[in-house]
């Protein structure tokens, strides 16, 4: 891997400095400022705690396919269903994905 991107030549998208969320849950409002992917409901209600990840930083998405996405973590949140982890790639698309499909690489850019 370079500076730049990964080994499929997907940059890495910048840690922002804002648009993310971190030491709460997410509501609507977060979803409408764009400063969350998700929101966690369980029977319609607000539900969860902030999972204990260092937000924002450097990440990649294993897909289904084996390949690695370079992505940003920008929200996770744990319930009883699991950790869930709101991401953002280059291209601005974001993935909401379980805790296991994430491999957290810190703040410094890989």
């Amino acid at each position: 891997m370079n500076a730049t991107s990964n080994d499929d030549g997907m940059p890495w998208p910048e840690l922002p400095i804002s648009k993310f969320i971190s030491g709460r849950v997410a509501d609507e409002s977060d979803i409408d400022r764009g400063d969350a992917v998700f929101v966690s409901r369980i029977d319609g209600a607000l539900c969860g705690a902030p999972a204990p990840i260092t937000i924002p930083q450097y990440a990649e998405l294993v897909d289904e396919d084996g390949s690695r996405i370079p992505v940003v973590v920008v929200q996770a949140e744990v319930n009883e269903l699991g950790t869930f982890v709101g991401l953002r790639d280059s291209r601005g698309k974001e993935y909401v994905v379980t805790e296991p499909e994430v491999i957290l690489l810190g703040r410094s850019h890989p």
